[in-house]
């Protein structure tokens, strides 16, 4: 079991060694599992294209066997870290005016939420991940 951990956090620090440096900074300042303080012994999970750390590697475990209630609450810690800080007043997609359909979509993609106008936008955004992301990091230097 020992080796198998060893192993696995092997991997991990590899993985989170080539993923290039995210433009945000982590919103929990907790481990995903425990809730423990993150610290010197951190491990760096990339889940499909999300950021996931962990006080410890013995925390992965619980993750790996129930990821949705982990996910949920991460991205629940996102939206509320970067809601009021959002650069953009226009829809990432179409560049209509949030709230001119309605109540603005919020969206979670890998650790950065994103607002639209509709949820339609959403299939659009999925399309062109990499250049919405352009766009968002734009306004955010501005």
């Amino acid at each position: 079991m020992r080796l198998l951990l060893f192993t696995l956090f092997l991997c991990l620090q590899m993985i989170s060694a080539s993923t290039p440096s995210a433009p945000y900074t982590y919103p929990v300042l907790s481990c995903l599992s425990c809730g423990d303080g993150l610290g010197e012994n951190t491990v760096t999970l990339i889940h499909g294209q999300r950021e996931l750390k962990f006080c410890c590697i013995e925390c992965v475990s619980p993750y790996t066997k129930a990821p949705g209630t982990y996910i949920s609450n991460l991205e629940a810690e996102i939206a509320a870290a970067q809601r009021n800080v959002y650069p953009l007043k226009t829809c990432v997609v179409s560049e209509h005016e949030l709230g001119s359909m309605g109540e603005p979509v919020e969206y979670i993609s890998g650790n950065t939420l994103f607002k639209f106008c509709c949820a339609a936008c959403i299939e659009k955004f999925e399309q062109d991940k990499e250049q919405m992301l352009k766009k968002l990091d734009s306004a955010r230097k501005k």
